[in-house]
């Protein structure tokens, strides 16, 4: 108990308070769109999905285009 009653006067006395976060942290707050071919990303990428089968964002970051302006499309 004394090191929660430390981490909250703690807590209290900062100017600040930094959270690291990973991608496990926007997957958990339900942005799963980076990740899988969830239903936000098929409302927005369904063309990109259909013609190259990449599931999510990241995926489509190291995908090889036909075009520069369809990788540019997509970054976009």
């Amino acid at each position: 108990m004394d090191k929660i009653n430390e981490l909250i006067a703690q807590v209290n006395e900062a100017d600040a308070i930094i959270i690291g976060a990973g991608s496990g942290m926007s997957n958990a707050a339900g942005m799963d769109f980076w990740y899988t071919a969830s239903p936000l990303f098929m409302k927005y990428m369904k063309y990109y999905y259909d013609k190259y089968h990449f599931k999510g964002i990241f995926n489509g970051f190291y995908n090889r285009f036909d075009s520069e302006e369809e990788r540019w499309g997509f970054l976009l």
